[in-house]
């Protein structure tokens, strides 16, 4: 009797014991992921797996909605005295336009040092969004505080919405807006569609018909809002709003630069002088560089002498 008492007795300590481990165990992991959703990564300046992806569109037209949520956001960082933010875009944040957040570093994110490294580059930022704090002089629009991740962006990132196969010598391809819904789909392609990924929400799909720069065509893609393109040839460039790309057209040899979803907006042709005779690639090369202006260079005279000309962009905001 006394042996079978002995023997519950120590069943029941060992019952207790492992559920003693098991509460520790237990409450350890909710007290883990707890810090986690407050925005404490699980190691410095990581991915939190349960940050909320939005944009600055959304969190800046709708800050209601997002308002205490742990959130991951894409967007150009600036750090430096009395004006650490996160912009819309570059010029937003060149020319103050007001489209941004106010932000403030967290104790396990990098230091203010290497974060002023990226000023004027896309950033990923992850942190708790706060509607009511304005930041510095209530010039921003929210605030995005206790930061665990801030880090440069890899705008190939949003290339992911665009799928591509080969089969059978074929290619396909097929891109998805952020709400998994179909935007446009192509197949029996003879050469691999190239993925452009031009800004924050916009990715392009360019197809080489034949050879030479003059024969591709792209069709560009505004995931956020669901936006096509039309169909543009001869593209050089395509950055932000606008779209480069070449024509030969009444015995001209143009350049035109437009906003890719709506020339209403902007639309401009310039025409290239002395273009060699019987060149279908007159432009060789052509885009944006750091300055937001565009550097063409094209093949002039009977030597086809590669001749170089620019074109000054207006400030966002200002076009016409």
């Amino acid at each position: 009797m006394k042996n079978k008492k002995r023997i519950f007795t120590i069943l029941i300590s060992v019952i207790i014991a492992v559920l003693v481990v098991f509460a520790i165990i237990l409450g350890v992991d909710i007290y883990k992921k707890q810090l986690i959703k407050s925005g404490y990564g699980e190691t410095p300046n990581s991915a939190n797996q349960y940050a909320k992806d939005v944009t600055m569109i959304q969190l800046i037209a709708t800050p209601e909605k997002y308002d205490g949520e742990l959130v991951r956001v894409n967007g150009v960082g600036n750090i430096e005295f009395e004006g650490n933010c996160i912009s819309l875009s570059k010029e937003d944040l060149k020319y103050h336009l007001g489209n941004s957040l106010w932000i403030e570093l967290g104790e396990r994110t990098i230091s203010y040092e290497e974060a002023n490294q990226y000023n004027g580059e896309y950033v990923i930022v992850e942190g708790i969004f706060d509607k009511d704090d304005r930041g510095h002089l209530d010039m921003h629009c929210g605030s995005i505080k206790n930061i665990s991740r801030y880090e440069l962006w890899d705008v190939n990132l949003i290339c992911h919405s665009i799928i591509t196969q080969e089969k059978a010598n074929n290619y396909s391809y097929e891109v998805t807006d952020y709400k998994d819904r179909i935007l446009d789909f192509e197949d029996n392609l003879t050469s691999e569609p190239k993925r452009l990924c031009v800004s924050t929400d916009v990715v392009g799909i360019s197809i080489q018909a034949g050879t030479g720069l003059s024969t591709n065509y792209a069709r560009f893609f505004d995931l956020e809002n669901s936006k096509i393109s039309e169909t543009f040839h001869y593209v050089l460039d395509a950055k932000d709003d606008y779209v480069v790309y070449a024509d030969y057209r009444n015995g001209e040899h143009i350049v035109i630069v437009q906003e890719i979803f709506d020339k209403e907006q902007y639309y401009k042709e310039y025409k290239l002088e002395n273009v060699s005779p019987v060149a279908a690639d007159f432009v060789i090369e052509g885009g944006f560089n750091r300055k937001g202006d565009i550097k063409i260079t094209y093949l002039s005279g009977d030597e086809y002498t590669k001749t170089d000309f620019t074109i000054v962009m207006p400030p966002k905001g200002k076009a016409n």
